[in-house]
């Protein structure tokens, strides 16, 4: 199927869309190119901003739940809250991975109780010094997640612009 008008018994071609078609001859429209290999590349582009868009997500998740631990250090019976995505990201690219079929990332961070610390007298588990560590690994994570995107993003402009 071509992009350009064809003429037909029962319907002949406008004389714009005869400029149109003369000025295109012997130019291809690509419309009988093989996909396959372009959309294989789509996917495999597609797929890692989502995989780099769910990364990012799950840090900002884990840096609200490290700041409410942070601003309950003090706080009587408060229970460290953790993130969980890493595990499930991990079981998902494997059974993708032993697929052969493209599939979109469904992993969600969700914020859970964390389970085995021990409790201060005031029933308290938040260790401040291990919050401030986590904050900075979390933050240093970030970063590289946004500027692995803002890289793709950048490749992506300087394709379309054909440089």
């Amino acid at each position: 199927m071509s992009v350009f008008p064809r003429a037909t018994k029962e319907a002949p071609l406008p004389k714009l869309a005869l400029v149109t078609e003369a000025r295109f001859i012997g130019y291809s429209d690509c419309s009988n190119a093989p996909t396959s290999a372009d959309a294989d590349d789509m996917t495999s582009l597609n797929s890692q901003f989502d995989l780099l868009g769910r990364l990012i997500e799950a840090t900002e998740v884990r840096q609200r739940a490290i700041s409410n631990n942070i601003a309950n250090v003090n706080t009587p019976n408060y229970r460290r809250m953790d993130v969980e995505f890493e595990e499930q990201l991990a079981k998902e690219l494997n059974s993708l991975k032993n697929s052969n079929g493209n599939s979109t990332i469904t992993a969600k961070p969700e914020m859970v109780l964390t389970q085995g610390l021990t409790a201060r007298a005031d029933g308290n588990n938040v260790d401040i010094d291990q919050e401030i560590g986590h904050l900075n690994k979390n933050a240093m994570l970030q970063q590289t997640y946004i500027q692995l995107l803002s890289t793709y993003l950048d490749q992506m402009r300087l394709a379309i612009q054909g440089q």
